[in-house]
């Protein structure tokens, strides 16, 4: 069944093709028919090298070999469940994430001359640990590429290469995230990387979602222009928020429930926050390794920053999934609601009657060097020791990260905010922004390891504990033991 859909996949494919061809072919026959009207009745013509050469677009991002070619080789990958839909389709569909996926895929296995094939668990851990060890232990060359959940740990089971020393791979390009992969390194060794080969990493990027039309009866400032003339920080989302709070029922008090609020947000979206202010657990040393001491004044005034504006601000409404916000924010009841940019994708927003946009999250202050983005987690890749061929898998992964950046994620946008990424240039410089200033912290990409002290403060915040330095001297010892136990497994390995 399978080979007969990707038999299908490929007519439809060629029949694309040829319809391009033929719309180029007609193109061509127009331009002869310009040029000898041009030419006029002596047939004199401009001269050809007056005119600027146009550019031509690479067919690839990347810069693989142009006769990389594994003759036939499969190429088998271990994917959760709950995530293969977003990273292959076997079969054309009309829709259009689907369809870029299907094609995506035909045309890498024709280029590099291999054939995909997928081996699918649930999100257990165990099981997962179960099926990656034993490959190892039976260099039984089953996994060319494995994509487990971040957070259970595994990367510390010594069992994945070095992909700094994998052949094709090029961690400087766009489509690779180096907010994942910079603080995963230790020691010269990256053991785990993430990039555009899932679409988890857009997907889950947390956004400001704005109702412009609240913007406008407010009189307020439009988030657009604020983030691209660097205002855009946590005083003024705080004040816009004050703004637009309305008491519609008129009793006196304010509830998310019936009345305007000005900024509503879940559990990642709070977390996000403190990381888009520029809370940072750890810092690299000379040596490749990283240092756990974060305990300045900066950090306080970040945490008690988040912590004012959830605890103390009338406008603002935190809650942990029991309120519907994106409900709220689709009924024009939400001036700013952060939320994933797959929150664009689901049926509140979709039947949004206002108009509405997207921004990263504010800055601290101006004086803070760029955007932070905050994403609530990702499946990341992982080359197995016992892979039957690493320059195989390199230049898989290589290869299905650029081409998922040319062609899957624009379509991912399209999906998601129709016209507004197509149409409008600022919707597209805004997820642009997005997408670059991607960032895990250290203690975020290695939570397994260290006791999830990625999530200590938001939760102390969402207690409404104003104590922040209590709450580091109760953390602290563990958390150095356990950074002293990390290091170790990277130092030893």
């Amino acid at each position: 069944m399978k080979n007969l859909k990707r038999w299908i996949c490929a007519m439809l494919a060629v029949l694309l093709t040829l319809s391009v061809l033929s719309c180029s072919a007609s193109t061509e026959n127009a331009g002869e028919d310009l040029a000898a009207d041009a030419a006029g009745a002596d047939g004199a013509v401009a001269d050809p090298a007056a005119e600027a050469e146009p550019e031509t677009e690479k067919a690839w991002l990347d810069n693989l070999p142009e006769d990389l070619n594994f003759d036939g080789a499969t190429c088998n990958m271990l994917i959760r469940s709950e995530r293969i839909d977003d990273m292959f389709q076997f079969e054309m569909t009309g829709e259009g994430v689907v369809d870029a996926l299907c094609d995506r895929t035909i045309r890498l296995e024709d280029r590099l001359g291999i054939a995909f094939t997928t081996d699918i668990l649930p999100s257990d851990s165990g099981q997962w640990k179960s099926a990656i060890a034993g490959s190892v232990q039976a260099a039984d060359g089953a996994y060319d590429i494995v994509f487990p959940d971040y957070w259970w740990g595994i990367e510390l089971g010594g069992y994945y290469c070095n992909l700094l020393e994998a052949p094709y791979m090029d961690f400087s390009q766009p489509y690779w995230c180096a907010g994942w992969n910079d603080n995963d390194t230790f020691y010269g060794k990256l053991y785990t990387a993430v990039g555009d080969f899932s679409l988890d990493l857009i997907v889950n990027t947390e956004a400001v979602f704005f109702n412009k039309k609240l913007i406008s009866d407010n009189g307020l400032e439009d988030p657009y222009e604020l983030v691209k003339e660097d205002r855009w920080t946590s005083d003024r989302i705080v004040a816009m928020s004050e703004a637009a709070l309305r008491d519609l029922d008129g009793d006196g008090k304010y509830n998310p429930l019936n009345d305007v609020f000005g900024l509503c947000y879940y559990l990642h979206g709070g977390r996000g926050f403190l990381y888009a202010y520029g809370m940072k657990l750890a810092n690299r040393t000379d040596d490749g390794g990283w240092e756990i001491n974060y305990f300045n004044d900066r950090f306080v005034r970040i945490y008690e920053t988040v912590y004012r504006m959830q605890n103390e601000t009338p406008s603002v409404c935190y809650n942990n999934g029991g309120i519907d916000f994106n409900g709220r924010f689709a009924s024009g009841n939400l001036l700013f609601l952060v939320g994933t940019i797959g929150t664009a994708r689901g049926t509140a927003l979709r039947e949004m009657e206002d108009d509405f946009g997207l921004v990263p999250y504010p800055k601290l202050d101006e004086e803070q060097k760029d955007f932070i983005s905050f994403n609530l987690g990702t499946s990341y890749a992982a080359i197995l020791k016992s892979a039957k061929d690493t320059g195989l898998s390199a230049a898989v992964l290589e290869a299905l990260c650029a081409e998922n950046h040319k062609s899957v994620v624009p379509a991912l946008y399209e999906d998601a905010l129709k016209e507004k990424y197509s149409r409008d240039q600022t919707t597209a410089e805004m997820l642009d922004i997005l997408s670059r200033t991607i960032y895990y912290d250290f203690a975020f990409v290695n939570d397994a390891a260290l006791s999830a002290l990625c999530n200590v403060y938001f939760d102390a915040i969402a207690a409404k504990n104003p104590d922040v330095a209590s709450r580091f001297k109760s953390t602290d010892k563990m958390t150095q033991k356990l950074l002293a136990k990390l290091l170790a497994s990277y130092q030893g390995d």
